[in-house]
């Protein structure tokens, strides 16, 4: 019975793990290999990450690399930052229940389809502006890691780099999202918006809760406005309806310093200037996105949701835009049961605020929601040498979520539903 060739297939057998393991097969990796070969690379190279697998210890790093004001932007909220709290306390009023000896190898699919096109997991890009802040690189770096995984990349109208750069970096044929701060300039919003289709940005994301500015403490006690530096402003600048409404091409090679910061005071104005969107121009956006997809970032409760229904688009985002608008708003993830409930089935539901781990990604798809959206992480990342500590990021929550999946006892992203989770009652107090 235990003859030699079945020993030697044994033999044959343990060498192909190992070798699966250390030398996997081109298009063969998956997720969660990424544990074993920062293990591996540490063992056989003295190597170690670029920066932390955990969260607390990434941003701690990306603290002290960051200029002071930078660091302060993107970590802070408005106000007492309460709302920033809530994200994160929604996630602890959820815990999982693992399932045991259930068929969950070799490989968890993670797949899904959204608007008609499938992506290898529900991860989206966040639409951060800025990016330049945090590693010269800035959208460039960001798109490129995105592209490179095929997930999709939300360019935000704040962006400190243009349509074309980052559209070239994220690569041909990539998934390209495009995020509107709605000007109140009909004209100007008709020219953002085609030329994020002449650079294939298939899906429209919306921003409403960003009209006006939240009372963020932290960068009103420095002062700090990037955008008046001409930082995020450069969609603005590159627009061409935005040259005829000033009068001169702020990026001539004759520009004076003076036009230059008008015209980025301009883009700013225009996008953020106090005079909230309205339901009724939507018809607005369609007469340029046609019926393209569109999804409306900013929902947090059951009304807008049905709202978002009757009105036709196709998505929308639960967001208090990371706590950085109304403090003492509710968390983005208590939020989400009671949306799920109203209209799931009628519209794609994704979820922004509070992601730090593969475990937040699995409660809220859990709770459900179809995708969702991943920010500050990814600027931590992004201030470790550009996209090295991006691709360290994303590689950490794909391999944490599919780990995660994997040990709930769940072979695919379609069997994560609430059943996997419990309420937790537990509070300092008690039960």
């Amino acid at each position: 019975m235990w003859g030699s060739s079945a020993l030697f297939a044994s033999a044959q057998s343990a060498q192909e793990l190992i070798d699966s393991v250390l030398n996997p097969p081109p298009g063969s990796e998956h997720y969660s290999s990424y544990s074993s070969a920062i293990y591996y690379n540490h063992t056989l190279y003295n190597q170690t990450p670029i920066a932390s697998t955990n969260y607390d210890r990434l941003e701690a790093s990306a603290k002290l690399l960051l200029n002071p004001a930078a660091y302060n932007y993107a970590a802070g909220g408005g106000g007492l930052e309460k709302t920033v709290v809530a994200n994160r306390e929604a996630f602890d009023h959820w815990r999982i229940v693992p399932r045991v000896m259930r068929d969950v190898l070799p490989a968890r699919n993670l797949s899904t389809t959204l608007f008609g096109r499938t992506y290898p997991a529900p991860i989206v890009m966040a639409p951060v502006g800025v990016q330049t802040l945090f590693h010269p690189d800035g959208e460039r770096a960001t798109s490129k890691v995105f592209g490179e995984l095929g997930l999709p990349y939300t360019l935000s109208t704040a962006s400190s780099t243009g349509f074309a750069d980052v559209a070239a970096s994220n690569g041909l044929g990539n998934p390209r999202w495009y995020q509107l701060y709605w000007p109140s300039d009909d004209d100007l919003t008709r020219s953002y918006l085609q030329t994020a289709l002449d650079n294939e940005y298939e899906v429209l994301v919306v921003t409403l809760d960003t009209w006006d500015l939240g009372w963020r403490t932290r960068d009103l006690d420095q002062g700090f406005f990037p955008f008046i530096l001409g930082v995020g402003v450069q969609i603005g600048l590159e627009d061409p309806v935005a040259h005829q409404k000033l009068g001169f091409n702020p990026l001539a090679p004759n520009a004076t310093q003076e036009q230059k910061q008008t015209a980025a005071l301009y883009h700013t104005v225009v996008t953020s200037r106090g005079i909230s969107p309205v339901w009724r121009n939507i018809t607005k956006l369609r007469e340029v996105w046609g019926e393209r997809p569109i999804v409306l970032k900013g929902i947090q409760s059951v009304e807008d949701a049905k709202l978002a229904v009757q009105y036709g688009v196709q998505g929308i985002i639960l967001s208090n835009h990371g706590g950085r608008q109304v403090d003492g708003a509710i968390g983005s993830l208590d939020a989400l049961p009671a949306i799920v409930e109203a209209v799931k089935g009628k519209i794609t539901i994704g979820f922004d605020g509070g992601i730090r781990s593969g475990s937040d990604i699995f409660k809220a798809i859990a709770l459900g929601a179809d995708f969702i959206q991943v920010g500050r992480p990814i600027l931590w990342g992004l201030a470790h040498e550009g996209e090295k500590g991006v691709r360290h990021v994303i590689k950490s929550l794909l391999a944490e979520f599919e780990i995660t999946v994997g040990l709930a006892g769940y072979a695919a992203l379609k069997d994560v539903q609430v059943g996997a989770l419990v309420k937790n009652t537990w509070t300092n107090g008690g039960t």
